[in-house]
C-alpha cells in the first residue's frame, strides 16, 4: 500500500485530516496534498510518515506494507545528513538480542522497541538501554549504548555479555579484563564485584558508543 493509500485508510477509520496531521507531525496541507495525489518532495516528511506507519522509508516510498507493531525491517540503507551517512539500527531488549547476534548477517525483520538513527558502521550494530548502576560513573541506568557484535573484544574494552546463567534477557555490561590469563568482567561501580568469565558465557558485542537519551 502506498502513502496515499495508508492516509486514506486512516481517514476511512474515522480520523480527520487535521487529527492525522497532528499524529504524524506534519501540516494538514501535507495530508490534503497527498490525498490529491501530490507526494512529498522533502525527505524529512517521508521519514516522519515512515515513523508513524512503523515502516522503513524506502519500503514506504515503494508502496510496501507496514509491519505489525514492534516489528521493523532492517534494510541497511543510508541517507546523507550534515554529519555524514546515517542509517537506522534497532533498540533492543535483552531477550531480543539473540536474533541479531547469532546469524552471520542481520535478519531481514526484527522485533525491537524502536529504530534509532546513527552514523555508526556495522550491519548488525544495535542499541540497548543500560539496565542498572553497575557501570557508574561512565554508564548510567537508562542511557543508550550502541553495540557491534562483529568487532573483536580486547581487554580494557566495554562489552555486552550473557549473564552467568546465560539468560539472554539479562545481559551484563562490563569492562573486559585479563588477570593472570583469566578473563574477568569488571564493573566500574565498586559496589559490585569482579566476575570471572565462564566458558558458557558469550560476548554479545563490543560497545562502540554511548548516547545520553532517546
Amino acid at each position: 500500500m502506498d502513502l496515499k493509500g495508508l492516509v486514506q485508510r486512516e481517514i476511512g477509520e474515522g480520523v480527520t485530516e487535521e487529527e492525522l496531521a497532528s499524529a504524524v507531525g506534519v501540516s494538514a496541507r501535507t495530508i490534503m496534498d497527498i490525498l490529491a495525489g501530490e507526494l512529498p518532495q522533502d525527505p524529512a516528511i517521508w521519514d516522519t510518515f515512515a515513523r508513524h506507519f512503523r515502516m522503513d522509508v524506502d519500503s514506504l516510498r515503494a508502496g510496501g506494507q507496514p509491519y505489525p507493531e514492534g516489528l521493523f525491517e532492517l534494510t541497511g540503507s543510508t541517507h546523507r545528513s550534515p554529519i555524514g551517512e546515517m542509517r537506522k539500527v534497532p533498540l533492543l531488549k535483552g531477550d531480543q538480542i539473540e536474533k541479531m547476534v547469532v546469524s552471520q548477517g542481520p535478519p531481514h525483520v526484527i522485533q525491537a522497541e524502536t529504530m534509532l538513527e546513527t552514523d555508526l558502521p556495522g550491519l548488525r550494530t544495535f542499541a540497548i538501554q543500560v539496565r542498572d548502576d553497575s557501570m557508574l560513573p561512565l554508564f548510567s541506568e537508562g542511557e543508550i549504548i550502541f553495540v557491534n557484535p562483529d568487532l573483536p573484544a580486547e581487554p580494557g574494552q566495554y562489552v555486552l555479555i550473557e549473564s552467568a546463567d546465560s539468560h539472554p534477557e539479562e545481559p551484563l555490561l562490563r569492562q573486559l579484563k585479563d588477570i593472570g590469563g583469566q578473563a574477568v568482567l569488571h564493573p566500574l561501580n565498586r559496589r559490585y564485584d569482579d566476575l570471572p568469565m565462564t566458558k558458557q558465557q558469550h560476548i554479545l558485542g563490543r560497545v562502540v558508543r554511548m548516547r545520553k537519551n532517546l
